[in-house]
C-alpha cells in the first residue's frame, strides 16, 4: 500500500501500526463527540445494518460498502481509471 499523507504534514508508515484513517478520525471525531455544530454524533458506536443484513459495527458495514461500491478495475461511472498515486516529493 501506498504512503497516505494529511495535508497537515502526517504521513502514514507503513511499519506503523497508526494508518492515515487512525489520524483523520482522531482529528474529526473529538472524544466527547461533539461536532462542530455543537450536537453529540456517536452514530460509529450502534450497530448499523445494510438492507441487506451486512454490518453490525461501522467497521463491518463500512467494509461492506467498500466492496460493494468499489469497482474491482477501478474504473468509475466516467470510464477513467480512479487509484491512490505515490506522493511525489
Amino acid at each position: 500500500m501506498l504512503p497516505a499523507r494529511c495535508s497537515c504534514g502526517f504521513t502514514e508508515d507503513a511499519s506503523a501500526d497508526y494508518t492515515i484513517g487512525d489520524h483523520l478520525f482522531e482529528v474529526f471525531a473529538p472524544d466527547d463527540g461533539k461536532g462542530p455544530d455543537g450536537r453529540v454524533h456517536l452514530e460509529g458506536e450502534i450497530a448499523s445494518f445494510c438492507l441487506c443484513g451486512a454490518g453490525g459495527s461501522a467497521q463491518k458495514l463500512d467494509a461492506h460498502f467498500a466492496e460493494v461500491f468499489t469497482p474491482a478495475d477501478s474504473a468509475g461511472p466516467d470510464d477513467v481509471i480512479h487509484k491512490a498515486e505515490a506522493s511525489r516529493d
